[in-house]
């Protein structure tokens, strides 16, 4: 595939098009909704654009209204799903045959969310904890201070969506190492434990994880799994997509040694929980 080809498969007007006629041509009375969630820098993104591709698909990213609630960032509702009778009633509305929600601000509800609505399906994408604090660092950096960012999570502070529908054991893990998060790398290797330890507390037979690396190695595999899950068939040509990145840089900061082996022990257990082991 050329850079034009590449482009045009990728242009967001031309997909609106594509995805604006197939719902005229093919109207459905009953969508389905299909959830990605995950922690924020690992890859969520390519992967709602790869499935919003489809022409079937009527995709929403994080905070796009109408389904997320429009207010100040102080507000804990930020970017988050508006309610669930809502969120009904905007589906019937619906006539695309597939809906796709980003809510990676409403992770700790995935189990939640799969049983109000049985005919959904979820994607856990996580990504390697190293390229995700680095991610953060790059794309975050002028915008937050990420010591901050993340204390409402090391205080367990109610109602910020960071702490809430934790499982007993994170909790625990949290409030004895908090005080390792001396330097923003550290910080963010608790948020990056805390929103990947949400894949095993938030198990669902209809929810599966996915390894960003495998996405970008092994798109081809990646997109025939994700289609056997999701009941979709993807045209072979995305799988041409994504593109494989060299690994990023040593981190700038270290690591406290017991979250580094609490970030390499996750990683494992990620890994082996994936559609792809």
């Amino acid at each position: 595939m050329n850079s034009l080809q590449r482009r045009l498969l990728q242009s967001h007007k031309l997909n609106g098009l594509r995805t604006a006629l197939h719902r005229w041509l093919n109207p459905c009375n009953d969508p389905r909704l299909v959830f990605i969630f995950g922690c924020q820098r690992s890859g969520t993104t390519l992967l709602r654009n790869l499935i919003g591709l489809d022409p079937r698909v009527q995709d929403y990213g994080e905070g796009d209204p109408p389904y997320f609630w429009q207010t100040d960032p102080e507000d804990p509702r930020y970017i988050r799903l508006i309610d669930l009778q809502d969120i009904e009633a905007l589906r019937r509305r619906e006539r695309s045959s597939i809906v796709l929600l980003k809510p990676l601000h409403d992770s700790q509800r995935a189990r939640e969310l799969l049983n109000c609505w049985p005919s959904s399906r979820a994607v856990f994408i996580h990504r390697d904890f190293r390229e995700v604090i680095l991610s953060h660092l790059s794309y975050y950096r002028d915008r937050y201070d990420l010591t901050a960012y993340v204390d409402d999570l090391l205080q367990l502070r109610a109602p910020s969506w960071k702490a809430e529908n934790l499982g007993d054991e994170m909790r625990v893990f949290l409030e004895s190492h908090r005080h390792l998060a001396r330097n923003a790398c550290s910080g963010l290797a608790l948020f990056w434990l805390a929103r990947n330890s949400l894949r095993s507390s938030q198990s669902h037979e209809r929810l599966i994880g996915l390894n960003y690396r495998d996405l970008v190695a092994r798109p081809a595999r990646c997109l025939e799994v994700l289609g056997s899950h999701l009941n979709m068939e993807f045209h072979p040509r995305l799988a041409s997509l994504p593109q494989e990145r060299p690994r990023p840089a040593p981190l700038p900061e270290p690591i406290a040694p017991p979250l580094l082996e609490a970030c390499e022990a996750m990683a494992d257990q990620l890994q082996k929980q994936s559609a792809l082991p």
